[in-house]
């Protein structure tokens, strides 16, 4: 032990000595309780690193020859850590402050309180002059005890504008605010998402936002269609927020995505024209297929032939064989290779079987064709059979004969599209819309056993009795062809519908009470109560119930005949949709100030929107909004219709009754 000297500061006297490790002890009277212990491991680091840049205050223990530590328990902490893991010796000498006074509590607390932190500011520029200096990232992380994640994201603060960092020393932006703004390299965009707002319209969600709008996420469906790596071998730029581990990366040229995508849909495209289909479109949007708008044919299945049944055995037995190899593997049985390319072939091999037992009619194909996009899950999506309405009476006149119609009665008139709804409500979002009313009416209608069974006789009973030149068997909303349409294709955020959550509940409850294997599904169905059918009907009546309008939507019936569902399940949507920021945002500010004054708005707070910025407009008609019950018109319950008044507009038939049936 040496001392250096012994000074006097205000009535405090000290003497500066050189203190073995293993003498010194935590002090009881040290003042720091909470977080004592925080950070141990990055101290040491620093320690270790830039040496004891602080001494440990103490004095003489009232027994034996230790030293007790009144101000510095995290530093002694630290280099006992630096001891335990032998990279300090535990006798080596630590400078030291010894008091003379027995005043420990008060030195403790003047410590802690006295101490004030570095700003923000001043500490990221000092890890950036660090870098300037030729200290890697990963070296000042290690220096310092931080995480090279740390660094970087101080390194990016850092890099902010220099406005915007004097806004910062300022304490005008809040380093949640910086964090925001930093998504972004360019300086001129940073000012200006600051500089050029203010109010709420500088959150930090606001703030990213207005920084991210052109480009597209990660998660998105194109930016998962083509592939982030593929984008960036063709020399796509990708922006990524280091503060934030989901959903954080974004691809910047949209350009380049869109022909990426463009050029793989094509591809597609080409080779699913060979199959002989009449027509083939690519689209980048998957609403873009609009199943409602177009007549389908089907393929047709035959029995598989013997030497498929014994292909398809093999093929199942490796499979599974395959599969318990990568389940072995997955608990950790070293000796196990996987095959996972093997096993894709034997998925692609049995699905070419499959297939191949199915075909369409090569004269109903020349009629059809089909359109290739990207689906809501980023995959590629096509979907084949599809008949325009200027082929439909062809395709009608083929499966019915060509002398279906030799009594001179003329192949019944197509109906009509639908009437465009009022402008501000683009097609896609109307089919949106009536996307999630059908997907509440489908729950509303499955816990109505006694209006299911009226909903699906119905076009039965069309079918049945009703002649073909009423056009009637054609209009029904309930479609028996055993189909459930999917509504998340029409729905831009699926996972976010309340409707459509609902009646996924409904379907995967009763997909646990049904029979697992196909075979024995008659059985289990002949052995229920009545009362156990009559629930099962409601629900497959909803799963075939479609009440989406389309883009080309041509089937006025359907459509008058789901508003008659859904007025006698008394549908009401508020309980099921409310205008919310993702809705308000694909609108007009025009159109939204319209909305607020349709609701009961104040003509105040419709300028306001109309003078705002499209964020701030939005944001401010959404809490306007809030409570109102405010529905857009294809959510609303209309005018009960009559689908015979409907069809004499459309078809020029008859009164549509019973009493007309053609005796044929």
């Amino acid at each position: 032990m040496t001392t250096t000297n012994n000074p006097t500061i205000g009535t405090l006297a000290t003497t500066i000595q050189q203190i073995a490790l293993s003498k010194l002890v935590p002090s009881k009277a040290n003042v720091r309780k909470v977080n004592s212990t925080a950070g141990i491991g990055e101290l040491a680091d620093s320690i270790e690193a830039h040496g004891l840049i602080q001494n440990l205050t103490v004095r003489k223990a009232a027994k034996g020859q230790k030293f007790e530590v009144v101000a510095g328990a995290r530093r002694l902490a630290a280099l006992r850590l630096l001891a335990k893991e032998g990279r300090f010796d535990k006798d080596i000498d630590i400078p030291c402050n010894v008091l003379a006074a027995e005043r420990d509590a008060e030195i403790s607390l003047a410590e802690n309180t006295q101490r004030e932190a570095m700003h923000v500011v001043d500490e990221v520029l000092a890890y950036q002059r660090l870098v300037e200096e030729g200290l890697p990232a990963d070296a000042i992380a290690s220096r310092f005890g931080q995480s090279v994640v740390t660094v970087r994201q101080r390194l990016k603060l850092a890099a902010l504008s220099p406005q915007i960092l004097e806004a910062m020393r300022a304490d005008e932006i809040t380093i949640e605010q910086a964090r925001a703004l930093a998504i972004t390299d360019d300086h001129a965009a940073q000012e200006a998402a600051w500089f050029g707002r203010d109010g709420w319209s500088r959150s930090p969600g606001n703030l990213r936002a207005a920084l991210t709008s052109e480009h597209i996420r990660s998660t998105d469906r194109l930016a998962r269609f083509i592939g982030i790596e593929a984008y960036e071998a063709s020399g796509g730029a990708v922006l990524r927020d280091l503060f934030f581990d989901n959903d954080a990366t974004f691809l910047t040229d949209r350009p380049l995505a869109m022909k990426l995508a463009t050029e793989i849909l094509q591809a597609a495209g080409d080779a699913i024209r060979l199959e002989g289909w009449k027509w083939m479109e690519i689209s980048i949007e998957a609403d873009s297929v609009h199943h409602a708008g177009y007549d389908r044919i089907h393929p047709q299945r035959r029995d598989h032939t013997e030497a498929e049944h014994v292909e398809l055995a093999g093929l199942g037995e490796s499979y599974d064989a395959l599969v318990e190899q990568i389940e072995a593997y997955a608990e950790g049985d070293p000796q196990i290779e996987v095959d996972e390319v093997r096993l894709a072939e034997i998925e692609q091999r049995i699905e070419a079987i499959r297939n191949a037992a199915e075909r369409f009619f090569p004269d109903e194909q020349a009629l059809a064709g089909c359109l290739v996009a990207i689906g809501y899950d980023g995959a590629l999506q096509v979907t084949r059979g599809l008949v325009r309405t200027e082929d439909r009476a062809a395709l009608d006149r083929f499966r019915h004969g060509d002398h279906a119609h030799d009594d001179g009665d003329e192949t019944p008139a197509l109906p009509s599209p639908l009437e465009s709804e009022p402008s501000g409500y683009s097609a896609t979002l109307i089919e949106e819309l009536t996307a999630i009313r059908t997907a509440a009416l489908r729950v509303e209608l499955a816990q109505r056993p006694e209006i299911a069974m009226a909903a699906m006789l119905h076009p039965l009973v069309l079918a049945c009795f009703y002649d073909r030149r009423h056009g009637l068997h054609m209009h029904s909303a309930v479609e028996i062809r055993g189909e459930r349409k999917a509504l998340d294709l029409s729905i831009r955020q699926p996972e976010a519908c309340r409707a459509l959550s609902g009646w996924t509940e409904i379907v995967e409850a009763w997909a646990y009470r049904l029979p697992g294997d196909l075979a024995d599904l008659w059985q289990w169905l002949i052995d229920q109560p009545i009362e156990t059918l009559t629930d099962l009907l409601a629900v497959v009546s909803a799963a075939n119930l479609n009440a989406v309008t389309a883009r080309h939507e041509i089937s006025r019936g359907r459509i008058v005949q789901a508003n008659q569902i859904a007025q006698a399940v008394n549908l009401d949507m508020r309980s099921w949709w409310s205008p919310e920021r993702e809705f308000l945002s694909r609108l007009s500010k025009s159109t939204i100030a319209g909305i607020l004054r349709e609701a009961g708005c104040s003509e105040d707070a419709a300028k306001a929107i109309e003078r705002s910025p499209k964020a701030e407009a939005v944001a401010q008609a959404e809490r306007e909004l809030d409570g109102k019950g405010w529905l857009p018109s294809p959510l609303t319950m209309p005018v009960a219709d009559r689908v015979g008044e409907l069809d004499d507009r459309d078809d020029d038939a008859g009164d549509g009754h019973a009493t007309q049936m053609a005796a044929e």
